[in-house]
């Protein structure tokens, strides 16, 4: 089986979201990751789902 990964860029980009303010929402929400990496998670994990729901929240502010 293949892992398949995501980064935050592509979350936010499939979508029409602007990859800064979605990295910034996830600063925000002080969403877990290592320093100077990646927004990266696989996909279907618990860190996915994590980044799907502050993107979810990101859509619903911008949608108000």
């Amino acid at each position: 089986m293949i892992v398949k990964h995501t980064t935050a860029a592509d979350m936010a980009h499939n979508i029409g979201v602007d990859p800064e303010a979605f990295r910034k929402a996830l600063r925000a929400a002080k969403f877990p990751r290592k320093r100077s990496t990646d927004w990266e998670v696989k996909i279907d994990s618990p860190a996915y789902s994590g980044m799907r729901t502050v993107l979810a929240t990101l859509l619903r502010r911008r949608a108000a």
